[in-house]
């Protein structure tokens, strides 16, 4: 089978490797689709050891695709199945590994992937007839969102402030959207994402033109804390970006009650006041990846007509030219989704 073989930054071949065969346990997914995610632009930038991207390695882990062999103990699962799996989900050989190593075992940039000990709804997903392959590709990047969403433990009609508004940010606004959540606003400084999240139904805010907190006492009226301070009406805020004073800007504009969800990995430490945790009695709280209801969940959200995720993929490549797809996808300013299709096929 050909496969993308991640080699060194900046250096990413299709090579012949050999095809895997099913066990009696296990299946393998014929590749239809695959998204280049945010650790793969790193891997090909910066290096791949830290984020379990290895040289000489198939990689890759967001994909959909079609059952084409299965073993002969495996149930519910069926040739010709259209299909996703959860990548981080552990596999017997794998101890040692963490999450982000075992799901760049997956190799959605090969053309074939083996799935061990093969269980429906716990490590591969069916979709459902009226989910095309182009949106259910953003399952796994949307499960990531949606769990964010998930543990922040909405009930519907809140309002929720985003910072930015990439990939991850976007598959956030749409999570809200699902979970009932009309009032959104989404902060970042590219001017086409911006314009997504506004097709998507958002209300945009270009952070460099002007001051956010002031905005959102605009849009949503001030807030009035529990020692008379004038707060931000925001009932939820997710952050997407990983900036450094997000974390401080929240805690001194939030209001009470409210919570902060970070997503994004930050690069450096930060300060916060303890005192302003406790008298605005906030939440702070990590979400890291995704549980299995999590994806069910997202193949849903993505199987609904309203759902308008699919605009934030923005440019689409023949798998022989993954080089030039990997390109793209490091261009921050006109790229938020590439995906490969296994044009041959």
């Amino acid at each position: 089978m050909k496969a993308a073989i991640y080699h060194e930054i900046k250096h990413v071949s299709i090579e012949e490797r050999e095809k895997p065969t099913a066990g009696d346990k296990d299946v393998v997914i014929q590749v239809v689709k695959a998204g280049i995610c945010g650790t793969d632009v790193h891997a090909y930038l910066a290096g791949g050891d830290d984020v379990g991207i290895h040289a000489e390695n198939e990689f890759g882990h967001e994909f959909v695709g079609i059952i084409c062999e299965v073993g002969k103990n495996v149930a519910d699962l069926h040739l010709g199945d259209r299909v996703t799996i959860c990548p981080t989900a552990r596999r017997p050989e794998s101890c040692g590994l963490n999450s982000t190593e075992i799901a760049d075992m997956s190799g959605a940039f090969s053309e074939y992937v083996y799935v061990e000990n093969a269980k429906k709804d716990e490590n591969v997903f069916l979709l459902p007839e009226n989910l095309s392959f182009d949106r259910g590709v953003l399952t796994e990047p949307l499960s990531v969102s949606t769990h964010a969403v998930e543990i922040a433990d909405l009930k519907g009609g809140e309002k929720a402030l985003v910072y930015g508004a990439g990939t991850i940010g976007l598959c956030a606004l749409a999570a809200l959207q699902a979970k009932g959540i009309k009032d959104i606003i989404i902060s970042d400084i590219n001017e086409a994402r911006l314009n997504i999240a506004k097709e998507m139904g958002a209300t945009p805010f270009h952070s460099g033109k002007g001051n956010l907190m002031e905005f959102v006492k605009e849009k949503w009226g001030v807030y009035r804390g529990n020692s008379g301070e004038d707060c931000i009406n925001a009932d939820v805020v997710i952050d997407c970006a990983g900036l450094p004073m997000i974390i401080d800007e929240f805690i001194g504009n939030a209001k009470t009650l409210s919570k902060l969800i970070i997503v994004a990995v930050h690069g450096k430490n930060v300060e916060i006041s303890p005192y302003w945790v406790l008298a605005k009695e906030v939440t702070l709280k990590g979400s890291r990846g995704y549980t299995a209801k999590d994806i069910l969940t997202s193949i849903h959200t993505l199987a609904q007509e309203e759902c308008k995720l699919a605009k934030i993929i923005t440019q689409k490549y023949c798998h022989k030219d993954i080089g030039e797809a990997f390109e793209q996808a490091c261009d921050g300013k006109n790229a938020i989704k590439v995906v490969i299709e296994y044009c041959e096929q």
